[in-house]
């Protein structure tokens, strides 16, 4: 080997060696991030998203429920609800691993999104690094470590954490793929891409950028440089159209499932299908809720509050600003079918994205490859010592944590007793007994009472239908009203109370 050779030999050991104490790194911090509020019950922030998950899981687990209907504690006709909007594919994941390991269902539905978190961020670097190099790739995934919306739903019993795992994965696959690589990578992209439409349908909007990514795959054979980053050579790839072909065909077949999925929802939920009564959250009622054009969408609070998410709790002050750096990028074009499928999205659900900030997960991918691409720009430019750019660092984990400690690691108050009031109904119930509760408008609290029943609110109580029904007791959290009912158990912000029979209220 000659004394150039073994220059170059060690030039790569190093990079390597720096790549992989780069990708450790930011693996460590992302979990670092989302580990304090692992053991947190499910309460808090979006408690009903969270405890719905919970019984899907539970009810599974424990028999009650089979995988085609996830099924919730709420009783809807005499029975458990169904929840019909989604096949959960995270939540029996994480049901499955809860059953054979044991353990706490809360603590095992927090670990399996900060898995699917760390896995999205080392998922973002290799993407980006294969495309752009270790740069952007460090900035890319960076941005998804540190976005406030990730650090809050990357350790909540959620789907959002593994929908962006999917979505990352369903990309970095393809490109494999249509860049010469293993049938497997074909396969992947496939299961990915099925996986993501069976949890969310909305992400078939995806889609567009997925056949934009094949059609513009240009007819030149990749090559590694020096630095291990694939570079297109000279010579054509004349096995590229049949790839192309094979990666159409392979994300057609990835729809099928979710297609049969969500049909199979819509006929059990038709009015008059004889099953139509359990369902308790429905897609068809869903679709039609959402139906575009939304009246949101022709208010400017509507885009105050985007831009206020964007600049806030979505990327911080310092990620948006990187953003825009990143249109300045001469690979911009690259990410503008992905960026338009987005909003497209927002404009179909306008009324999810102005609510529930968790919805901003599904758009986070391509903006953080953006913000990749911004730094990419500025540090070319500039060249920032180490100085300037430690200090920046600190000041995104700063905002970062500005924007994410409270809701993502602090139990209101108003919730802390939720865990307790649900023990105390199960030593006065029997198993498989309905009980009534009321805890604002959240269903966190019938979780914790491991029982069937209802949610309430004080505008509407009817109590004596679910006496009828077999309640005996009702069981409130965080509000001093009674009903005139008698108190049989209290405790720290809670109190049961015992129903009379039905007909003598």
């Amino acid at each position: 080997m000659t004394r150039a050779e073994t220059e170059t030999e060690a030039s790569r050991l190093v990079q390597s060696r720096r790549v992989i104490a780069a990708v450790a790194t930011l693996l460590l911090l992302t979990a670092l991030l989302r580990l304090p509020g692992i053991t947190r019950p499910l309460v808090g922030n979006f408690a009903t998203k969270n405890a719905v998950y919970a019984m899907i899981a539970r009810n599974w687990a424990a028999g009650r429920a089979d995988l085609w209907h996830p099924t919730v504690d709420v009783m809807v006709g005499g029975k458990r609800g169904w929840q019909m909007k989604e096949f959960p594919v995270a939540v029996y994941l994480t049901a499955w691993l809860w059953d054979n390991l044991g353990g706490s269902l809360d603590v095992w539905g927090r670990a399996q999104a900060l898995a699917f978190s760390v896995g999205s961020v080392l998922l973002a670097f290799f993407f980006v690094r294969r495309r752009h190099g270790t740069v952007a790739a460090t900035a890319a995934s960076l941005a998804l470590a540190l976005s406030p919306v990730s650090i809050i739903y990357g350790q909540s019993f959620l789907l959002q954490a593994s929908l962006v795992f999917f979505t990352i994965g369903t990309f970095y696959c393809l490109d494999r793929w249509l860049g010469a690589g293993h049938t497997v990578w074909l396969v992947l992209a496939a299961i990915s891409l099925a996986l993501l439409l069976l949890t969310k349908i909305y992400m078939i909007v995806l889609l567009l950028p997925l056949g934009c990514e094949i059609l513009r795959s240009v007819m030149r054979r990749p090559e590694k440089d020096a630095n291990g980053q694939e570079r297109v050579s000279g010579a054509a790839d004349p096995g590229l159209r049949n790839r192309q072909l094979a990666a159409a065909a392979a994300l057609a077949l990835a729809i099928i499932p979710a297609m049969a999925w969500y049909a199979r929802a819509y006929r059990i939920e038709a009015p008059k299908a004889p099953n139509a009564h359990r369902v308790f959250f429905s897609v068809r009622r869903s679709t039609s809720d959402h139906r575009p054009p939304h009246p949101l969408l022709f208010r400017a609070d509507f885009y105050r509050q985007v831009l206020d998410d964007l600049t806030g709790v979505v990327l911080t002050p310092i990620g948006f600003v990187l953003l825009l750096a990143g249109f300045l990028n001469r690979h911009r074009r690259r990410y503008i079918p992905w960026l338009l499928s987005m909003a497209v999205l927002v404009v179909l659900l306008p009324r999810k994205f102005y609510e529930m900030n968790y919805y901003m997960m599904a758009v986070l991918p391509p903006l953080c490859i953006l913000i990749g691409l911004g730094w990419q720009v500025i540090y070319e430019r500039l060249k920032p010592g180490r100085l300037p750019i430690a200090c920046l660092l600190l000041a995104a984990v700063l905002l970062s944590l500005r924007y994410s400690v409270r809701p993502a690691f602090v139990t209101p108050e108003e919730d802390r007793g939720v865990v307790a009031a649900g023990r105390a109904i199960q030593q006065l119930t029997a198993e498989e007994e309905p009980v009534v509760t009321m805890h604002g408008t959240t269903i966190d609290l019938l979780y914790y009472c491991n029982r069937p029943g209802w949610a309430i609110d004080p505008a509407s109580p009817a109590l004596d239908q679910y006496a009828r029904q077999g309640a005996r007791y009702l069981v409130i959290v965080g509000s001093k009203e009674s009903f005139g009912l008698t108190r049989v158990k209290e405790g720290n912000n809670f109190c049961v109370y015992e129903l009379p029979p039905a007909g003598l209220r």
